[in-house]
């Protein structure tokens, strides 16, 4: 695994560059073609007051979740909130671990040998620097990169991978069961008995179910259950990397424009 890791990174870096570049000037052509304002709502009284940025984007944010997710589908909006809390804490800690890592290596320290168990090596290689990050939760990877703060760490991130497990089985629940996307309770009065039946989306399984094997695997690395198991881990959170630009994944890159927009038209009532 630590052979395959180290010829497939640079190749993963170079598709997820590229993909990410092809879709992100896209956005960028967007953005420089001219776009006329349309407004307040012309429903809404023209003297009432600016809602503000801050509240825009909680409308943005909870107002779908409250008016439509949750009443429709329980069991996935539980574990769209649970999940979406894990991964930001997971992405943030992943983020964060590369950031010291590569401070310490233009630095010209040592960094752990993961596949060795040993603390100081100038093993640069591919796939020890992927273990450490991905393997950030595990003892050795954990004191190297955050010292005496490891753990605190290492408890925090333990929660965001309990909910992380919880809330995908509910996602992965939904889909097999075909109840993604689906209406099985009453969304309000107006809607009362509406009934939408839920779909299965094939390339949604096929993230969610990599997704989930990533899980699993970062749980086995920290229980240390079974030895080496932190390689397969980085192999699959890298293999989620180099997709990233290609699947409904990057809408967490194109999530923070929308919510810009979102919150501002919402702020000045744009949107009811």
């Amino acid at each position: 695994m630590e052979t395959f890791l180290n010829i497939f990174a640079p190749i993963a870096l170079v598709i997820f560059f590229g993909g990410l570049a092809l879709r992100m000037g896209r956005w960028a052509k967007a953005l420089i073609v001219h776009r006329s304002a349309r407004g307040r709502n012309a429903t809404f009284p023209v003297n009432m007051a600016d809602l503000g940025l801050f509240k825009g984007a909680q409308d943005v944010l909870a107002g779908p979740v409250q008016h439509f997710h949750k009443p429709a589908n329980r069991v996935w909006s539980r574990g769209y909130m649970l999940y979406h809390i894990a991964i930001i804490t997971e992405v943030t800690g992943y983020s964060l671990s590369a950031l010291i890592l590569f401070s310490r290596m233009l630095m010209g320290q040592p960094v752990p040998d993961i596949g060795r168990h040993v603390e100081q090596s100038f093993n640069y290689n591919p796939s020890n620097l992927l273990a450490i990050v991905f393997g950030n939760g595990e003892t050795l990877a954990s004191q190297f990169l955050f010292g005496s703060f490891a753990p605190i760490f290492v408890s925090v991130t333990w929660v965001a991978v309990g909910f992380a497990v919880v809330g995908n089985l509910h996602l992965v629940y939904t889909l097999l069961t075909r109840r993604n996307a689906a209406v099985l309770a009453d969304i309000d009065a107006a809607a009362k008995g509406v009934r939408i039946k839920g779909r299965i989306t094939w390339d949604r399984l096929a993230v969610r179910l990599l997704i989930f094997s990533i899980i699993w695997t970062e749980l086995f690395a920290r229980l240390e259950l079974i030895n080496g198991i932190v390689f397969v881990h980085a192999a699959l959170g890298l293999a989620l990397f180099t997709l990233f630009p290609f699947t409904y994944l990057f809408h967490m890159v194109m999530n923070v424009v929308a919510l810009y927009y979102g919150a501002k038209r919402r702020s000045i009532r744009a949107v009811a």
